[in-house]
């Protein structure tokens, strides 16, 4: 999930009539919040039946933007993102695995830079206030106008505009996943990044080694959700010899990934729809390959793009 941040302003008043220029004042708020702060604190993310409690850290200093996260419970890891470099340490294991996002991603709900596009596909509108993390805050409802894209709730920090809540609803309004600051301090510096040297020595490996970008989308989809576009296309060699191609297709705040690769055998092919929590899958064989979409859409919008997966070349 890279998911720019968490975002926006004090003292605004919700008296139930809402002008358009108050919505862009919380959106412009939230777009540059996490690119004028430096914070840490806990982050409880819940997903389906499972919850995840991570130490947060976020630092603006003369290398740049950068961010951590330290996993709580389960098994020992940390991630940091600094530039376009991600690495997940296992202390336990003493192994540090290095992917490259060509997309500065943050970790968590992010608007696009382009806010008009936006609203084309989504109403949005102010919501009340709340509390959050001992914060006050202003609600945010992002509400989808089709099927093909899931609705968001933000709460946002009135002094900072960082986002302290996020619920990503269902077209029934229930919430399918969330994400909750239980507890965040705002510093007046970037905190301090896990030296280099404490995993020095560590087993290395690059994930996206063999990596590269295509010269040439040899798959493309006929049918895209209204709003939708390629963001980002590339392959890399697959887990069974030959390539796995990746597609990237976004509206700016929802996005899917597909992979193609090499027909698989049938009992480990995905045939059909695949539901964890936020997240769907729709798997199914194209022209002796296996086609999946994956993202934290509706099952709708994986199985439009997936059936229209086509060869081009």
């Amino acid at each position: 999930m890279n998911l720019s941040r968490l975002f926006f302003l004090s003292g605004l008043v919700f008296t139930g009539l809402v002008h358009a220029s108050d919505v862009d004042v919380w959106l412009n708020k939230m777009t540059h919040a996490m690119e004028m702060n430096n914070y840490q604190g806990t982050l409880i993310i819940r997903q389906a039946d499972k919850v995840d409690a991570l130490f947060v850290q976020h630092g603006i200093d003369k290398s740049g933007i950068w961010e951590s996260l330290e996993f709580l419970n389960g098994e020992s890891r940390k991630v940091i993102r600094k530039k376009d470099t991600v690495k997940t340490i296992f202390p336990e294991r003493e192994l540090v695995t290095i992917s490259h996002e060509i997309e500065q991603n943050p970790f968590h709900p992010q608007l696009p830079k382009n806010l008009s596009n936006l609203k084309q596909y989504y109403d949005i509108q102010l919501a009340g206030q709340d509390r959050i993390a001992r914060k006050n805050a202003q609600i945010l409802e992002i509400k989808p106008k089709d099927k093909f894209r899931y609705g968001f709730k933000f709460w946002l920090d009135m002094d900072t505009g960082l986002l302290l809540k996020c619920d990503l609803m269902d077209s029934t309004n229930k919430v399918v996943e969330q994400l909750m600051f239980s507890e965040l301090t705002v510093l007046n510096k970037a905190p301090e990044l896990l030296p280099e040297s404490e995993y020095k020595g560590f087993q290395s490996i690059d994930l996206d080694l063999g990596r590269h970008q295509q010269a040439v989308n040899i798959w493309n989809a006929d049918q895209l959700p209204d709003g939708f576009m390629l963001t980002r296309s590339s392959t890399k060699p697959g887990s069974a010899g030959g390539l796995v191609h990746q597609m990237v297709y976004s509206d700016g705040i929802a996005s899917v990934s597909v992979f193609v690769e090499k027909q698989m055998s049938a009992q480990k092919a995905l045939n059909g729809i695949s539901k964890m929590g936020a997240v769907n899958a729709f798997g199914m064989p194209v022209n002796g390959h296996q086609v999946t979409v994956i993202g934290e859409v509706p099952v709708d919008t994986v199985r439009l793009i997936g059936q229209s997966i086509r060869y081009t070349q």
